[in-house]
């Protein structure tokens, strides 16, 4: 891994995030019992996954800063 973060995730690193994912919430699926903070996580990761389900990062995306106002400029 290099030292300085990409401003790009390419498709393979999108498929790697979506797996990881899927595979902590499945972890949590299987645990009786969570902590608020751990509710806060899934529900979080949860979005998250949706967000790399969709189609138009097939071939990867950029990486932004999202701007001070909270809006993405795009």
């Amino acid at each position: 891994m290099s030292d300085e973060p990409s401003a790009r995730l390419s498709s393979d690193e999108v498929l790697a995030l979506k797996f990881a994912g899927h595979r902590q919430l499945a972890r949590w699926v299987n645990k009786p019992r969570l902590s608020p903070h751990q509710h806060a996580r899934r529900s979080a990761l949860k979005s998250a996954v949706r967000v790399l389900q969709d189609q138009a990062l097939y071939g990867g995306c950029e990486l932004r800063r999202p701007r001070e106002d909270g809006n993405s400029g795009g």
